[in-house]
Parts: C-alpha cells; structure tokens; sequence
C-alpha cells in the first residue's frame, strides 16, 4: 500500500500545533498554545477514494485502503488495527511510521468485519463480526497476528468493544434486526434488543448483560469509552424513532447497571438522536461525544451525569482524549481538526484548522 503526503508545505504550518510547544493557526487566527506532540489517525476520504490518514507536525500524510476503513486500536510493539467500516471484508495491521507496510487480516469465512477491534495487555485481540447471511453477532478472539482462536454468540449487530481489565471483555450490541443486507432498513426499529454485554474474555461465559428499559426499545447501543477507573464505561447511543428527543447517552457501572445521561437543558433536539464516537478524558472527569448528524461535540461531568456547555461543529464525528486533563481532539467530515479544552463552564477550542480531507467516523490518537 503506498503512502502520499498531502501538500505538505500547505499543512505544515496550520499543523503545527502537533508538535510540542508550537502554535496552531486557526481560519486565520491564533488560537492557542499546545504542549503536545502527537500524532492523529484516522480513516478519511479522499474525492472518491477512500485511504487512511496520519496527522502530526510534519503535516498530513495518507496511505493506501482496500476499503472504506472505521475503527482503530493501539497494539504492543508500535502496531494498530485499522477495522474496515460494516461490513467491511478487512482489517489492517499496520505500523505508524510506514503504514504502507500493512499486513491485511480477513474477518472469519462468511463473516463481515463490524468496523471495530479491542485489545487486552496481554496482545489478545477481539474483533466484532457479523454472519453475512444470518446477521448473528460474533465476538471473535485473535492472536496479535489477527489470527481467529476462539469466537462467541453475543446478539444481533454488534458494534464497538474494549476489555475492563484482560480478563473481562465488553460489547456494545447494536440489536438492529434487518431483513436481508447488513445495511438494510431495521425491521424491529421499536423493539430492538440493544445490550451492553460483559463476558469473561477466555470462555465467553456472559457475566452480566445490561439492557435498557421497555420505554427505550428504539435505542441501539454502539460506541463506548472505558474510564481509567477501568469499571466505568460510557456508552453512546442512537435512536431509531425521532418522534422524540430521548437520552444519547448512558453511563454503565461494570457489574451495575446502566443510566441515561440528560440531553442539553434547553436544547433537547441538539443531537438529532445520534451520537457516533465517545471519549473519556485521561483524569476521569469528563464525558465528550460527538454527533455528525447534529453537528455537536457534548459534555457530560462523569462524577453525576450532568451536562454542560457542548461545542458546534458541522459533521463532527472522530473524538479522542489527549495526554492532558480534560482535552480532547475532534475531527469532521469537512476536514476540521480541533482541540478542545473541557471545564465546568463547558468546552473551549484551543486550536483549529481546517485540512483538505473528509475525516471518517473515529480517530486514534497514536
């Protein structure tokens, strides 16, 4: 798979904010100091082409996909997964610093990539798949080479998992019923049989699964960020009837239960009942998700659920925490890279730029 460095000179300055200690220009100004050097992963298209994308202060970069490409993970030795977007026939197992090199991973035979991965501390990863003909859900646990070990049931349409330690595993299960393709419309879209499952991650023995209640059978859990307590986890949300503005979010204390988070007071509607990534911040104080369809970052204090100030950005989708307390980096399918700065008043943009790329639905910081 090549690799191309987008206009590099072009970038290089607007981009600066990634390397330590310089400053980000922001649609023509300043906008903020930034102390981190990072670099940002992420699916993204290009016109019509679909590639991935790295982010740092050398500018923007893009390497060859077979595929559109959705959910990433960070492996031992430098490595990410890259998961194709559902249903998707790859995965990529890649190096950073010569992405190019990519190894490609199949889903099982007759399976259909679900777009996301997890990994434990000990190199065991897990992928959610999807039966192409039947639309069964499978957990399937691969060595850190990506080859199949063990695979487990878990429910209709799975979507994102992590582990909450090695040896417990989580997976939000969509619970989206569809007559024929993966991508087809839902035929059970007021009863959905939406769970957050834990199993134990050697044997697939389910340990508890949370599920909402009989009023919330519209809504499909999906996306997920574990706090760094490692027991808390919060879980994004869309809903399939937008007859009425119902919670986005949840928060689930690991062999608890689960509680819905408030919408914004005032503003109920300001999700448009999609949310498409979560994140944590690193001191476990704040909630962010991100809303394309509504155009929104939120803000949810993690200590009582409550919601604060959110952030406006059109198509916003791709979220993930820096190495600061209450940071976090978003990115839009209108090539907007922001950092925004979380506190009790709500969020505020440190640095923002605009680059010439249709970021995909999430975003790895490396």
């Amino acid at each position: 798979m090549a690799i191309d460095r987008i206009d590099r000179r072009k970038f290089s300055a607007s981009v600066a904010a990634l390397a330590g200690g310089a400053y980000a220009l922001g649609r023509g100004k300043l906008l903020a100091k930034s102390r981190e050097s990072v670099t940002l992963m992420s699916a993204a298209r290009f016109g019509d082409e679909d590639r991935g994308t790295l982010l740092d202060g050398e500018g923007l970069s893009s390497f060859a996909l077979p595929a559109r490409g959705h959910g990433m993970v960070k492996l031992a030795g430098g490595k990410i997964m890259l998961v194709g977007r559902r249903p998707a026939t790859f995965a990529a197992i890649l190096d950073a610093q010569s992405p190019e090199k990519a190894s490609i991973v199949p889903p099982v035979a007759g399976h259909r990539f679900a777009g996301h991965a997890a990994v434990n501390s000990a190199g065991l990863l897990a992928t959610s798949e999807i039966d192409a003909e039947t639309g069964d859900g499978i957990v399937v646990l691969r060595d850190p080479s990506g080859t199949p070990l063990e695979s487990f049931a878990v429910g209709i349409e799975p979507h994102d998992l992590l582990f909450a330690g090695d040896e417990r595993l989580v997976v939000a299960v969509g619970g989206i019923a569809r007559a024929a393709e993966i991508k087809g419309p839902p035929i059970n879209a007021g009863n959905i049989e939406s769970a957050v499952v834990e199993l134990d991650a050697r044997s697939g023995r389910v340990l508890k699964r949370h599920v909402l209640g009989r009023g919330s059978r519209s809504l499909s859990l999906r996306h997920m960020a574990l706090a760094p307590d490692g027991e808390t986890v919060a879980v994004g949300i869309q809903d399939q009837d937008r007859s009425q503005a119902r919670p986005v979010m949840a928060l689930l204390r690991l062999g608890r239960g689960l509680e819905l988070l408030p919408l914004p007071a005032g503003d109920e509607g300001a999700f448009r009942s999609y949310v498409g990534s979560v994140a944590i911040d690193r001191a476990g104080r704040y909630i962010a998700a991100t809303s394309p369809k509504g155009g929104m970052v939120g803000l949810w204090r993690l200590s009582d659920g409550r919601c604060l100030e959110g952030f406006r950005l059109a198509d916003v989708c791709g979220l993930a925490a820096t190495d600061e307390p209450g940071t976090f980096w978003a990115t839009s399918g209108y090539g907007d890279v922001v950092r925004l700065r979380a506190d009790e008043s709500g969020f505020t943009a440190i640095a923002q730029w605009r680059a010439e790329a249709a970021f995909d639905n999430h975003l790895l910081r490396v």
